[in-house]
This record gives structure tokens, sequence and C-alpha cells, in this order.
């Protein structure tokens, strides 16, 4: 009697967290579904009913928007200055902090304890603050208006972070492959090109798309920094997405293609490296 009150006692729990999740799921997935089926669909239906699928799919809303037919704005070239700004921000990002913290996990210098602590200090500062010093800092370099300014300015704040992870994971590898190979005659940084680097590719995935969300979507600095039409990012374009609004001129459907259009790269990126980052955090990454 017991053992089936139990065991229906187990179905019902099991049925139960089935539900929550299938409730998670939907509204998890459901606000990606909206976005797309209303990218696709025309003003009107987006009006009129909105939480429906469209009758007849729209592509031409994208071609539109990546060709700036209304708005005349070239989705293309913001897409572009996006790819380079983030491109470039995690190759320099992950090269300087794969360095640094693997320098302050191994090596005993003086001043690498206080070196440790400032990066604990910066990431208690918020960088929005930073935002009037990093303007005229950037104005006077002649940084403004920049891809290069904006990739250097990203990595420098993503690199507290960024460091101290690294630093982290390279404390808890393995010293005795690094003096393997040192024996065989590699020097120290051989020992870290050759053993330590590829072995730490799951860490370093991991790193690489917690930081290229952020770089991805990132508008405050962006929106201050880059006024030129010409260098502008996918954000400040899908913020700035003008329409007239409740008039024959509304544009609702090219304003969630731009949306959709930033969106799905990231996607892209998750579903390429999913097996990385999962890598990443069991074999220590986070410690």
């Amino acid at each position: 009697m017991l053992r089936t009150l139990s065991s229906a006692w187990m179905r019902v729990a099991k049925l139960l967290v089935i539900g929550l999740l299938m409730i998670w799921l939907v509204v998890e997935v459901y606000p990606i579904l909206f976005l797309f089926m209303t990218s696709v669909s025309t003003d009107r239906e987006a009006l009129n009913s909105p939480f429906m699928p469209p009758s007849s799919i729209h592509l031409e809303n994208y071609a539109e928007v990546w060709q700036g037919v209304r708005t005349k704005q070239p989705f293309a070239v913001y897409f572009r200055n996006s790819v380079v700004a983030t491109g470039g921000t995690l190759l320099l990002l992950l090269a300087v902090s794969s360095l640094a913290g693997y320098a302050l996990a191994r090596g005993r210098f003086r001043g690498s304890a206080a070196i440790q602590q400032s990066f604990l200090l910066a990431l208690a500062v918020p960088a929005h603050v930073l935002l009037i010093p990093i303007f005229f800092f950037m104005t006077r370099l002649g940084l403004r208006n920049n891809l290069l300014g904006v990739i250097l300015m990203y990595t420098t704040m993503g690199l507290p972070f960024t460091v101290y992870l690294m630093r982290a994971y390279f404390a808890s590898f393995p010293r005795e492959l690094e003096e393997a190979a040192m024996i065989d005659g590699c020097s120290v940084f051989g020992a870290f090109w050759r053993v330590v680097l590829p072995m730490s590719r799951g860490a370093v995935a991991s790193l690489a798309i917690v930081n290229v969300s952020w770089i991805w979507s990132e508008l405050f600095f962006a929106l201050v920094l880059l006024k030129s039409a010409a260098a502008r990012t996918l954000p400040i374009a899908v913020a700035s997405y003008k329409q007239q609004v409740m008039t024959s001129e509304m544009n609702i459907t090219g304003q969630f293609a731009a949306m959709a259009m930033a969106v799905i790269p990231m996607l892209i990126f998750y579903f390429l490296f999913q097996r990385q980052i999962t890598k990443g955090m069991t074999v220590g990454a986070f410690r």
C-alpha cells in the first residue's frame, strides 16, 4: 500500500515538474517566436492580430531593412561595423586576458597581489560612471567615430572580469603538464602556447560567449562615441529606427525585422558553441 502511494506521488511530482518546465519553455521561447512572426507579417496583421501567425511570409521586410529602403539607414553597413567591433574586441580581449591571467596565476613578482586586487576593485566600479572621462579622452586621442576606439574601450571594460576568471582557471591547471613541457625543452611561454592554451580552449570559448553577448548589444557607449552614420553599430541602428507613429507611414514589421536581424547572429553563435561552453564549465573555467 505504501509503495503504491509512493509511486503515485512520484508520478504526480514528475508530471508537475514536466508541466512547470513546459510553462517555462513557453515563457522563454514565445518572445523569440513573436519577434520572428511579426517580422515576416504585414503592418495590418501586426496591429489587428499581433499574437497570431501571419497569413503569409513577407521576407521582403528583411530586404527593405537591409537596404534601408524606407529609413535610408542601410543595415548592411551597421552589421559590418558590429562584426568588426565584436570580432576585434574578442580577439584583443582574449589574447590579453589569457596572457595576464596566466602571468597572475603562475608568476610570483612584486605587486602581483596588488594587481589582482585592482581587478577586483575594477569590477565594483560601474562602467557608466566613466562616460564623461572616456568621452573627453577619446576626443583628445581622435578615436571618436572610430571603430578602433570602440574596440579599445570595450576591451578595457571587459578585462577585469575576463582576466580574473582566466587567472582562476589557470590556477587550477595541472602544473605537471607545464613541467613536462619544460623538461622537453619548452620555455615558459612555449609551455603556455603549446600546452596550456590548447588545453584551455573550453575555458576560452566560454569566456568568448560570455563577452560576445554584451559587446554585440552594447548601446550606451556606442551611442555617445559613434555619431557618424558610417561608424554606427547595430544596437544604434535598432534604437534609432524611426517611424511615424499611428500614421500610414508606420513600419512596425520593419522595426521587428531590424531587431530580428540583430538577434540572429547571436542565436547562431550560441548554437554553434553550446558544446564548448558546457565543456568549459565542466573543466573548471569558473572556479
